[in-house]
């Protein structure tokens, strides 16, 4: 099921076969992160997928969360709706083991929007001259690194993750992927015995004539405060004789501040006035099918200093139930910030200072940090009752930092 699902750079041959059954044992005999589901029809496989159980930093603390990988239907037991089936079974799953968030990189994204799937960050990849990365006249302690620092690169990754709301730790099948990885080249900050960053990456040849041509395609940047990144990426410059371009992909939407041009080998000029910078994409889609189990999770969470009763009513794509609730702010440590809650009840609802209303797939988004309250409200995404309070709202919710992740799944 899974090598018809996912037919690229997969066959149907035995030594294929062979590799993905090794790999796939390996996860269930193994690993306590990966966890193997199918759907049965008299008694016939007719779905699978894998869930795997994250450690998210949500809004700077550790919590729980649940993403979907491999989901696959038999080539011929499809258009029986098996795939909704098993996402309703995954979010199940992701309420019932108490995770705050389900999670997923989405093959079709309008399918998993009508699911109430909301957009994560947007990944935004540059393709630059490698001369643009900023110069920086302090490397110290970097060096490039061996198999035997992997483990340091794994304690340097999870105190990143510590540090970035969305980021999440990698789980086993990530690590031996990792392990196994002889085609890269790591190049790690040190301070002291302490590894501190590193950038993962490959030198791809861009003629078929010559071979000094190339680029540097860096598959992963790890860095715990701005000197390791300005190290990273001025080591990253020092190999401009032998990569006239660079490739990296960040989930900082002011990344292109940093360069001293953001203009890519495009070329491309866009009216009116403006150079291409950049690709976009969107990864990672996020579901809270309980809100009142995420608020709890994010109680730590500080927000700008508010007395205010928010009402919302929320649309759920996938059972087509709307629910009403309101959250609200209230003020603590003499003003200082204020904290949310949830509240279910009627009367809550009708005496609120606020109405809202839009799709759980927005509401996900929102209550993540990666989309604007303003923003959703301008596009008519999200209804408001009372125009006045945008510009307080919008403050109220926005988010320091958007979420963001990079893991592969």
């Amino acid at each position: 099921i899974y090598l018809n699902a996912y037919p690229a750079g997969k066959d149907l041959s035995k030594e294929c076969y062979d590799k993905y059954y090794a790999r796939n044992l390996q996860s269930m005999e193994e690993y306590d992160h990966v966890n193997f589901f199918g759907m049965f029809e008299s008694g016939t496989l007719i779905a699978t997928m894998k869930l795997i159980d994250f450690d998210i930093n949500l809004f700077g603390e550790m919590r729980k969360a649940v993403g979907l990988m491999a989901l696959g239907v038999h080539p011929l037991h499809k258009r029986k709706g098996a795939a909704r089936e098993m996402v309703g079974f995954f979010e199940d799953y992701t309420v019932n083991t108490g995770a705050a968030v389900s999670l997923l990189l989405p093959f079709r994204m309008d399918f998993y929007r009508k699911l109430g799937y909301g957009c994560g960050t947007k990944l935004d990849e540059y393709h630059i001259d490698t001369q643009y990365l900023p110069e920086e006249k302090d490397i110290e302690g970097l060096r490039f690194m061996a198999k035997e620092d992997v483990d340091k690169m794994l304690a340097c990754h999870t105190a990143f993750v510590c540090k970035n709301h969305g980021a999440l730790c990698k789980f086993e099948e990530e690590i031996r992927d990792v392990k196994n990885d002889d085609d890269v080249r790591r190049l790690g900050c040190f301070e002291g015995d302490e590894l501190k960053g590193y950038a993962v990456f490959t030198f791809v040849n861009t003629s078929d004539c010559n071979y000094t041509l190339n680029l540097m395609d860096v598959k992963e940047m790890v860095y715990q405060d701005e000197k390791t990144l300005k190290r990273l990426l001025a080591g990253l410059r020092m190999q401009s004789d032998l990569a006239q371009s660079v490739i990296i992909r960040t989930g900082e939407p002011d990344f292109y501040h940093l360069l001293k041009s953001a203009q890519d080998m495009s070329g491309n000029y866009i009216d009116f006035g403006f150079l291409q910078t950049n690709l976009s994409a969107v990864g990672t889609m996020y579901k809270i099918s309980d809100v009142e189990s995420f608020i709890k999770a994010s109680q730590h969470r500080k927000f700008p200093p508010e007395n205010i009763s928010v009402a919302f009513a929320v649309n759920d794509e996938l059972s087509g139930a709307e629910k009403r609730f309101s959250l609200k702010f209230s003020t603590e440590e003499k003003g200082r910030f204020s904290r949310w809650s949830y509240d279910p009840s009627e009367s809550v609802w009708a005496n609120a200072d606020a109405h809202l209303s839009c799709k759980l797939s927005d509401f996900s988004s929102l209550l993540m940090g990666s989309a604007e309250l303003g923003g959703l409200a301008r596009l008519g995404v999200l209804k408001m009752d009372d125009l006045s309070q945008l510009r307080r709202l919008d403050y109220l919710f926005h988010a320091e930092q958007k979420p963001f992740t990079n893991t592969d799944y």
